[in-house]
């Protein structure tokens, strides 16, 4: 698939536009974050998509789509029908008003058509065999039966459709020198991760998900990022990071992992470290699966 770079920097200033509105809304901290993460990592996805085999006139479903970043992105390249779903409503709502505001900067190709709807991935309001291309980024991790999903996934498609299903592995996250106060708050999240029944180890798993249910696996691609920066007050990726950990704070309280105190602590700690220099790598692994035909 070929992106134009041009539409990629109008698209990255609309996102970082709606991001600093958000993050003006103390009501809706979720949305600031998710879509400040997402189009985080969208950047280096970029890389993937170049890969994906995409023809016009695709029918293409994004699930647990977030804000939508994906599909203005796809839709702004390539004359496909993308329709993203979500099982949060707030994110739908930001989706539906980024796509009005994109659709004004006349961003997306003729032909292309971008929608968004309130959905669950074990149960899609999508009729069997009717989707060409399908994504899943960064969701299975934090479901309890994944293989149940997947096999959904492979419902909706048509036979030799494509599924691109991404997820993280925690062992392929590495910094140095580690943060105390953020190894510490970290793990707490993991653990009410995993009280719920997720799994930070998804990633080396995914294969194994879409063979059982079915599909015969293409291709797989290990997307890896690595930066040494120097982070202070003014790096935008810790600040991200600290808002992802206040965001979680609710919950890892309510679970008794940390009390208010503790984790407030660890909060307090973190946002006071001096300016250091930090080498950070990360990287998602990316399984193309293809429904038989």
């Amino acid at each position: 698939m070929q992106l134009d770079v041009v539409k990629q920097r109008l698209l990255d200033d609309a996102l970082d536009s709606y991001a600093e509105e958000l993050q003006r809304d103390p009501t809706d901290a979720t949305s600031a974050v998710t879509l400040g993460y997402t189009h985080s990592i969208h950047r280096s996805w970029r890389t993937a998509l170049r890969m994906l085999p995409v023809r016009e006139q695709w029918s293409v479903l994004d699930v647990g789509c977030g804000l939508g970043v994906l599909a203005f992105e796809l839709a702004a390249n390539q004359a496909v029908s993308v329709h993203g779903v979500d099982i949060d409503a707030r994110f739908i709502h930001h989706a539906g008003r980024l796509l009005e505001r994109l659709d004004g900067l006349q961003l997306f190709v003729p032909g292309a058509r971008v929608s968004f709807a309130e959905g669950d991935i074990h149960a899609l309001d999508v009729a069997d065999g009717s989707v060409d291309l399908l994504f899943v980024r960064e969701l299975l991790q934090f479901l309890p039966d994944p293989a149940a999903a997947v096999r959904e996934l492979l419902r909706v498609l048509k036979p030799g459709g494509y599924a691109c299903v991404s997820d993280t592995d925690d062992q392929l996250y590495i910094t140095w020198p580690p943060s105390d106060a953020q190894t510490r708050l970290v793990d707490a999240v993991t653990a009410v991760h995993r009280q719920r029944g997720g799994d930070r180890h998804t990633g080396r798993k995914l294969s194994s998900y879409l063979r059982r249910a079915g599909f015969e696996i293409n291709s797989m691609v290990v997307l890896p990022e690595a930066q040494h920066r120097l982070v202070d007050a003014t790096d935008a990726e810790r600040s991200l990071v600290v808002d992802q950990l206040r965001s979680a704070r609710e919950r890892v309280v309510a679970a008794g992992v940390l009390s208010a105190e503790e984790y407030d602590a660890g909060l307090a700690e973190l946002e006071a470290e001096s300016p250091h220099e930090e080498f950070r790598m990360n990287a998602s692994i990316i399984v193309l699966g293809q429904r038989p035909v």
